[in-house]
């Protein structure tokens, strides 16, 4: 469990959620290609493009939260 204090900004549960998602290092959603690049940023999430794919994807892509409208931090 996390303390209610690390969710005091949408930019930190992003973090977090980064952190925890890609522990392994990030891969493709898709094709699970691990050769992917940096490709900006959308809002507060870190946006990728898979080379193999080539197609782009972020941290939310392929949870439950992907197509959520409530923030991450509640």
């Amino acid at each position: 469990m996390f303390p209610i204090k690390t969710f005091v900004s949408e930019r930190r549960a992003a973090t977090l959620l980064q952190q925890v998602r890609w522990r392994d290092g990030v891969c493709c959603p898709h094709c699970r290609s691990e050769s992917v690049i940096w490709y900006g940023s959308y809002r507060v999430f870190q946006r990728y493009r898979c080379k193999n794919y080539d197609r782009t994807f972020n941290d939310q892509t392929g949870t439950v939260f992907e197509q959520s409208s409530v923030e991450l931090r509640k």
